[in-house]
């Protein structure tokens, strides 16, 4: 079952799901919370991916500086990072989705499955269908939240990720 607004609002209280939002009484809905955009990256070089990871070469991540607060994207492929922090803990699990405004302007999201324990901001794929400008700051995907029963916390590669910071990333 999803988390409800009153669920959502108890874990954010108490430090949990998402933290650093804008403005949470904009941004917490009915059965989740809107995420912004805080950078946007084109993707360059070959990624490799593999079973076991041991051969993982992820591709490099240049930054496109937005220009008088928007960024103005044609066709093609990026990722993006969130403004927020996900902090989720061990019985829950999330999902994104793109809000309805992203997807009538032609930006496909894709992500993939928040398990539970992961912490992090996280990376949004976007595919820009048509020429689309985007402000800082705007609301794009809803992550939504389940509870599980509680297991172990996540502990892959991406725990505690942070490309707002980083800027570039490779390996």
């Amino acid at each position: 079952m999803l988390l409800s607004k009153s669920q959502i609002l108890e874990y954010v209280k108490n430090g949990f799901l998402v933290q650093n939002m804008i403005d949470p009484a904009v941004q917490i809905q009915q059965a989740g919370i809107d995420l912004t955009i805080g950078k946007i990256f084109r993707l360059s070089g070959q990624g490799i991916v593999d079973f076991s990871n041991e051969k993982r070469r992820l591709p490099e991540y240049e930054e496109i500086k937005p220009k008088n607060g928007k960024w103005i994207l044609p066709r093609g492929t990026y990722n993006a990072t969130m403004n927020e922090f996900i902090t989720l803990p061990n019985n829950i699990v999330a999902l994104v989705f793109p809000r309805s405004s992203a997807l009538v302007c032609g930006i496909e999201v894709h992500t993939a499955v928040w398990d539970p324990g992961y912490r992090g901001r996280g990376v949004l794929h976007l595919n820009v269908q048509r020429d689309v400008t985007i402000y800082q700051n705007a609301r794009i995907v809803q992550m939504i939240f389940m509870k599980t029963q509680p297991t172990e916390e996540y502990n892959g590669a991406y725990k505690n990720e942070d490309l707002l910071k980083r800027g570039r990333r490779g390996r």
